[in-house]
C-alpha cells in the first residue's frame, strides 16, 4: 500500500493505454461511441445518456472523485490508446477496503485486449495505491467476453443471481483478493 494519499486526478498508464480521469469535456469526445447501439446488449438502456449535455452532467458528477456524502471514492476514466483514439471508459467505486469496478470498451475496439490491459492496470492501482483488499465486478451471465476478461486477470466467480438493474436477466459476481503481502502474509 502507498504511504501517501493517492492522487485522484492522476492518469494511469499501461503498455498501450492511458486512463485519463473523466472530465466534463470528455462528453463531446465520447458521446457518439457511448451511444452506439451495440454497447447496450448487457447494460440497462436507462443508463445510456440521450445527449452530449446529459453525458456532460454525468461526467461533472464523476469529476468530483467522491460521492456527495464523501463515503465513496469515485475513479472514472476515459480510456485511450496512448496518443491515439479513445477506446472506452473504466471506473472504480471504493468503499472502505473494497472496490467495485466497471468497464466499457467501445464496439469498434472489441477483442483487441484493451479491456484486459486497462482493467489489470486499474486493479493494480487499487491494490497498490488505495490498499483495497477486494475488487468486485458484476457481469451479465451472457456476456462471454466480459466473463473471459475477468477470469483472465484472476477474478473468481462468487455468486450468480437475478440482475439488480435488468429485470429478467441474471448476473455473475466476481471477486479478486489483494495479492499476498511480501513475506507471505495475506493482505486480508
Amino acid at each position: 500500500m502507498s504511504r501517501h494519499a493517492p492522487d485522484l486526478n492522476q492518469a494511469l498508464r499501461s503498455a498501450r493505454l492511458t486512463l485519463e480521469p473523466i472530465h466534463p469535456s470528455h462528453a463531446k469526445l465520447l458521446y457518439e461511441r457511448h451511444a452506439d447501439e451495440r454497447m447496450w446488449s448487457y447494460e440497462p438502456r436507462s443508463h445510456r445518456a440521450t445527449s452530449v449535455a446529459e453525458l456532460e452532467r454525468r461526467f461533472t458528477r464523476f469529476a468530483a472523485r467522491r460521492s456527495p456524502d464523501g463515503s465513496e471514492v469515485w475513479l472514472n476514466y476515459a480510456v485511450r490508446l496512448t496518443g491515439g483514439p479513445y477506446v472506452g471508459t473504466m471506473q472504480a467505486t471504493i468503499t472502505g477496503s473494497s472496490s467495485l469496478i466497471g468497464y466499457t470498451i467501445f464496439a469498434d475496439h472489441w477483442r483487441q485486449g484493451y479491456g484486459k490491459e486497462g482493467c489489470a492496470r486499474l486493479v493494480r492501482f487499487l491494490f497498490e495505491e488505495f490498499g483495497v483488499r477486494w475488487v468486485r465486478a458484476t457481469v451479465d451471465t451472457e456476456n462471454a467476453a466480459s466473463i473471459a476478461l475477468l477470469e483472465h486477470i484472476g477474478f473468481q466467480r462468487t455468486w450468480t443471481g437475478p440482475s439488480d438493474d435488468m429485470p429478467g436477466r441474471f448476473d455473475h459476481r466476481y471477486e479478486l483478493q489483494a495479492p499476498a503481502a511480501p513475506g507471505g502474509a495475506s493482505a486480508r
